[in-house]
């Protein structure tokens, strides 16, 4: 039997650059510049061992999200925290803008979403 395991997920942007610069600032993320398949730039973006690849959109792409729970497709990228409280002072502080404040989600487990580049949610996960 086929054996599957997790590789990326795959970002279209206005800007991959800048996008992959908003990872690197927000989340201590490493990325790699490269060229995609229609020539614009594109990164592989590294977020504690997970990858990200973001690709600059030429015109055919469609408009961004609204948020979070508003498309169809990709909703949003989930990264674990250790301390929610501490993770939004120090994003707010790095200019994050939270679309959903902390919040207790269920016992033990608590949330938040940030906004990200090109409509793109992250929502931040905490375990207790």
């Amino acid at each position: 039997m086929t054996s599957y395991s997790y590789h990326h997920i795959h970002l279209l942007s206005t800007d991959a650059v800048a996008a992959a610069m908003f990872y690197e600032t927000m989340f201590g993320a490493t990325f790699t510049e490269s060229k995609g398949g229609n020539g614009l730039p594109r990164c592989h973006v590294d977020i504690g061992g997970q990858l990200i690849l973001i690709s600059t959109a030429d015109d055919r792409a469609r408009e961004p999200a609204t948020g979070p729970h508003s498309q169809r497709g990709l909703d949003h990228i989930g990264i674990r925290v250790d301390d929610m409280d501490e993770a939004a002072v120090e994003l707010k502080q790095r200019g994050a803008e939270f679309s959903v404040e902390p919040r207790q989600f269920r016992p033990g487990i608590r949330i938040a979403f940030l906004r990200a580049p090109d409509g793109v949610s992250v929502e931040l996960v905490e375990y207790r």
